[in-house]
């Protein structure tokens, strides 16, 4: 009787274990399909903008890797092309690069005319860095059609914090990756604080990053590297 019951359950521990492992394939099949759909979701999605990249997360200058995505994509950088950063935001509570590039398509410019983007999590991530072709080109930004050239650099970087600054702070993820660019920037291309800007400073009747954009914050980061005469 006892060696009956043995076999039974030795039987049932078998079934069980070929049960968890045909689960356990099943479970992995599926998680393996749901990331080939995802990332082609994300590959069509990018279909009909100009090249770009997306930066999930930045380290501070401290940790700042040896191979920096934000140079390492490019083919060469001109250093002494570059000698500001202008700071904008997009004046709309919501954004992607996909759409920008559209609307400043209709505007005349080209494609899209920022630099970088930085997400708020309304249709670009919070935080999530977007390298535009711009940068990626070693082009100037886009200057919008209508306004006078003349105020404008083409020696400037230009970044746009997706959100409205006139109606609501910007993220606390988005200011500190706003934050660690722009060292990364100034340290690599060797701009000074005093060459950083408000799109405000540039452009007075642009109330650009807005009200809310926590300057004195962001200015306390910036790091100091000596202007050059």
């Amino acid at each position: 009787m006892m060696s009956s019951l043995a076999k039974d359950a030795s039987q049932m521990k078998r079934q069980t274990a070929r049960m968890l492992s045909r689960r356990t394939q099943i479970v992995w099949a599926a998680f393996f399909v749901s990331i080939t759909g995802a990332m082609l979701i994300l590959q069509l999605g990018n279909e009909g903008i100009q090249n770009g990249i997306l930066l999930t997360n930045l380290s501070s200058v401290q940790e700042r890797p040896e191979q920096d995505p934000v140079f390492s994509s490019l083919g060469a950088i001109n250093e002494s092309h570059w000698s500001s950063i202008v700071i904008h935001h997009l004046g709309q509570p919501a954004g992607t690069a996909e759409r920008l590039d559209r609307n400043h398509r209709s505007a005349g410019l080209g494609g899209l005319g920022y630099h970088f983007l930085i997400g708020n999590g309304n249709g670009l991530g919070d935080g999530v860095v977007h390298v535009g072709y711009r940068w990626l080109d070693q082009s100037a930004g886009g200057i919008p059609t209508g306004v006078d050239a003349s105020r404008w650099n083409d020696h400037a970087i230009s970044i746009c914090l997706i959100g409205n600054g006139n109606r609501r702070p910007f993220t606390e993820r988005q200011v500190l990756h706003l934050s660690y660019l722009v060292q990364r920037l100034q340290q690599e291309l060797s701009i000074p604080s005093s060459h950083v800007y408000l799109a405000s400073e540039i452009d007075h009747d642009a109330p650009s990053p807005g009200k809310y954009f926590a300057e004195a914050q962001f200015r306390g980061q910036l790091l100091d590297i000596p202007a050059v005469d």
